[in-house]
């Protein structure tokens, strides 16, 4: 194999480590992406939160109301039947009624005061998320118009690339290229290892003098006797 077929393998394996890198860079943004949705979710969900909070307490607020109301209806009542009772014993268990009625009434308006502080307070706490939920969804959707932009760029970089190697290829004969290709299925990463300091760089195993030498002569690839791949050398 003569110098130029080897620097345009070179050549080739550099292009395929870019487009490796392209490829493992594209099939991490999806799950970034998701995980930025989950995240956009999570504070509108910690919004609506607060917000069913607010409504609860509303409706607890309605209901101790609308017992003050009945009771209210029921005191009328003790009253209008006080005034026609005629057993002492049965007026006394009006009194009573109509007392227990009313300190239900103190108990349910001291409960309704303290719901209304509650309702205040998250209605102050759902202003203050409305600004940070806006400001924080909107940088998370930035993020995502980021990684989908990204996502655009590298796919136009994996074409760019697909297209420098088929030019390549055309320089190259199929015997090498299957060559190339051969060691790539078994060694997965560099097919092409570059010499430094007699180690090859592919398997950091020591190159055989013998190798070495003939290495040095020659701008040619040659086969690493320990993982199979091509050795280069290049003089410094």
């Amino acid at each position: 194999m003569d110098s130029i077929t080897a620097r345009n393998l070179l050549k080739l394996q550099e292009i395929d480590e870019k487009i490796e890198e392209v490829k493992s860079r594209l099939e991490k943004i999806p799950t970034e992406i998701k995980h930025l949705q989950e995240e956009k979710q999570k504070v509108i969900d910690e919004y609506e939160k607060i917000l069913i909070q607010k409504k609860q307490l509303e409706l607890t607020k309605k209901e101790k109301e609308l017992d003050i109301q009945d009771l209210q209806q029921r005191i009328k009542k003790i009253e209008d039947r006080l005034n026609t009772v005629k057993s002492n014993d049965e007026y006394k268990a009006l009194l009573r009624e109509k007392a227990q009625a009313e300190e239900s009434i103190i108990h349910l308006e001291d409960e309704i005061i303290n719901i209304m502080e509650e309702i205040e307070n998250i209605s102050k706490k759902i202003k203050e998320f409305e600004k940070e939920r806006d400001k924080k969804i909107q940088e998370i959707e930035n993020q995502i118009e980021s990684k989908q932009k990204e996502i655009e760029e590298l796919n136009n970089q994996i074409q760019n690339l697909t297209k420098e190697r088929e030019e390549l290829i055309k320089h190259l004969k199929p015997q090498d290229i299957a060559q190339y290709e051969n060691i790539k299925k078994k060694v997965k990463t560099k097919v092409i290892a570059v010499v430094d300091d007699q180690v090859c760089t592919g398997c950091y195993m020591v190159i055989p003098p013998k190798v070495f030498t003939e290495l040095l002569k020659t701008e040619n690839l040659l086969r690493c006797p320990n993982c199979g791949r091509y050795l280069f050398y290049e003089s410094k």
